[in-house]
């Protein structure tokens, strides 16, 4: 499929819900453009974030998960923010915000991965409780975890990624409040976007601005 069939079908899949959208946003990358991340270093970002996510539901965990983090190895690969609020103590409720809705990044991320199979509306938040049957027990190793997961095709990630890119763009538009379509939800439909945008290698960092 070209960016412009994968444009055309976005924007008849938007119709479908209800949600028309100006014709200015261009296509997104040809498929042959692309280098997806790896499976591998997908797989350590799931892992880091549902920690993180741990400290910030239960603080009395910080020093056992970054030494945790520490001997699986991935503390080298936690980004320069993330070890701030590894160690910021209290966090403050803008910090605890931004970690929870990560939660919407980890289940867009483990869908990439092939741990779960289907992606439905951005409409109910995902939980840890959701998250964690298909992460290494707690505490567990997680090298199987992360050496055995896998890619979805690259057609298929770039389908998700150019109906997310278009969808968070049309949810920004004020016509849509009170209409059907803002039964989905704006912030899942951001975080989808951000995660999705670093596996398709559309910013250079997980930190960068999408």
């Amino acid at each position: 499929m070209t960016s412009a069939d994968r444009k055309r079908n976005s924007e008849k899949i938007l119709l479908s819900l209800g949600i028309s959208l100006a014709d200015d946003l261009p296509p997104i990358e040809e498929e042959n453009a692309v280098t997806l991340r790896s499976a591998q270093e997908i797989a350590e970002r799931i892992v880091i974030l549902t920690y993180l996510n741990c400290v910030a539901s239960d603080p009395s965990l910080r020093q056992q998960i970054m030494m945790f983090l520490i001997q699986e190895r991935l503390w080298d690969k936690v980004t320069t923010q993330e070890k701030a609020l590894f160690h910021k103590s209290p966090l403050t409720e803008d910090d605890l915000a931004v970690i929870f809705w990560r939660g919407e990044s980890i289940w867009l991320l483990l869908w990439v991965i092939n741990k779960i199979d289907h992606l439905n509306l951005p409409q109910q938040e995902v939980n840890l409780h959701d998250i964690f049957p298909h992460l290494p027990g707690f505490f567990e190793p997680t090298s199987d975890f992360i050496d055995s997961a896998t890619l979805r095709g690259v057609s298929e990630i770039l389908d998700q990624c150019d109906f997310i890119f278009r969808l968070n763009w049309a949810l920004r538009e004020p016509h849509l409040h009170g209409s059907a379509a803002m039964t989905l939800n704006p912030a899942i439909a951001y975080e989808r976007y951000f995660a999705i945008t670093w596996v398709a290698r559309m910013r250079p960092g997980w930190e960068d601005a999408s």
